[in-house]
């Protein structure tokens, strides 16, 4: 244990007092601005997402009749129907979401691995 922890703050001067509160205030806001930045950073992706959101579904609304031509157009080349091609076209976003998500994940693991590489 240091000196410190033996001696109670009233046995302190003041100014020695008032520095300490100073660095321990001092050292408290780079948590506290990390803690900020994280909570504004959500609070904008969430409000963008809803903006993106929002965008294309009025963008949608415009078009809708654009994409049931291209629905029905796009169904008869492959000789489907309406219903199997949008079941097809669900099926190949979820698969591209999917291995969107493994390259990210994989792309992350890669870089912490570079990381502990370069600080090895």
């Amino acid at each position: 244990m240091s000196f410190n922890n033996y001696v109670s703050e009233s046995d302190r001067p003041p100014k020695t007092l008032d520095k300490m509160k100073l660095q321990r205030f001092m050292l408290s806001l780079p948590s506290f601005d990390n803690q900020r930045l994280i909570f504004h950073s959500a609070r904008q992706t969430l409000r963008k997402a809803e903006m993106a959101r929002v965008a294309v579904r009025e963008w949608l609304n415009q078009h809708d009749c654009e994409l049931e031509e291209w629905k029905s157009k796009k169904a008869s080349e492959l000789g489907i129907s309406i219903s199997r091609l949008e079941q097809k076209l669900l099926a190949a976003a979820q698969h591209q979401a999917i291995a969107s998500k493994h390259q990210a994940i994989t792309s992350k693991g890669d870089n912490n691995s570079n990381l502990e590489e370069d600080s090895v």
